[in-house]
């Protein structure tokens, strides 16, 4: 009993500081996130020349693909297995002038559809948690690299934060693999294929933090998520099922992110000779 009130105590004099004196008002201080376009300085380390050839594998509606043009003059592929990504991304490259140096194709990521040694650089964004056969990528990506070719990849894993029973709803809604979490079984995936990894930088809820701080992205996608939560009939009425479950999940992804359940991690890997 005395054990159980000396703790109580401690609680409680840590709830009175933490409210009360501003101890804590250093976490209050930003810890200065990068934007998100310090991924491109992980391009810029790789010295390539203009007009090397770029994949970008899951390119979506084609953002990353023509800043990559734009920014390095590279020849850029971008390939996508969904119809309207690519139709959207079709028309923004259109639309920046970008048509000679920009394309999309449709295709899988398990089978890539270009010739062996194709590119000098594989660039790979907020893809891997979907793919299906991440051992099969990494072969066609080692296939597709020119000698001495490089990959950038940024990616979200699980850490030992997240609980089970949390990731397989997760995982399930947004039809993540759960395989695919993992980073030493992604990382054996890649060097099994002939990718070395030259550089692992675990940047963790870096990107999330730049979001909150600049436009306040956390805070809003939280309440909204409360919102659902304590009215779940009402927006499932209005939503829909499906959309209901998919937002829910999107909004946990990005909260997980800054609570340290998911961390971002951001590879350069090299193909061997």
């Amino acid at each position: 009993m005395t054990d159980n009130v000396e703790k109580l105590n401690t609680i409680y004099e840590y709830i009175r500081v933490a409210h009360g004196d501003g101890a804590y008002e250093k976490l209050d201080e930003s810890l200065q996130p990068r934007p998100p376009e310090m991924l491109y300085d992980f391009v810029e380390r790789l010295n390539l020349v203009s007009g090397s050839t770029v994949l970008d594998v899951g390119c979506g509606y084609g953002n990353n693909t023509c800043d990559l043009a734009r920014r390095f003059n590279f020849q850029v592929k971008g390939i996508d297995i969904v119809d309207d990504h690519l139709e959207f991304a079709r028309n923004a490259a259109l639309k920046q002038g970008l048509a000679e140096q920009v394309s999309f194709i449709k295709g899988s990521l398990e089978s890539i559809p270009f010739e062996d040694a194709t590119f000098d650089l594989i660039w790979c964004r907020d893809v891997l948690e979907q793919v299906q056969n991440v051992r099969q990528f990494a072969r066609e990506c080692d296939r597709v690299l020119k000698p001495n070719g490089s990959m950038i990849i940024y990616t979200i894993f699980a850490t030992e934060l997240m609980e089970p029973r949390e990731a397989a709803r997760l995982y399930k809604t947004l039809g993540v693999v759960p395989e695919s979490m993992s980073a030493s079984f992604v990382e054996e995936c890649f060097q099994d294929a002939g990718l070395q990894i030259l550089t692992t930088e675990v940047i963790g809820s870096e990107l999330m933090q730049f979001y909150e701080e600049r436009e306040g992205r956390a805070t809003r996608e939280l309440m909204r998520l409360a919102r659902m939560i304590l009215a779940k009939e009402k927006f499932v009425s209005q939503l829909g099922q499906t959309n209901y479950e998919v937002t829910s999940a999107l909004y946990h992804w990005a909260i997980y992110q800054l609570i340290g359940k998911l961390s971002s991690t951001i590879y350069i890997l090299r193909k061997t000779v």
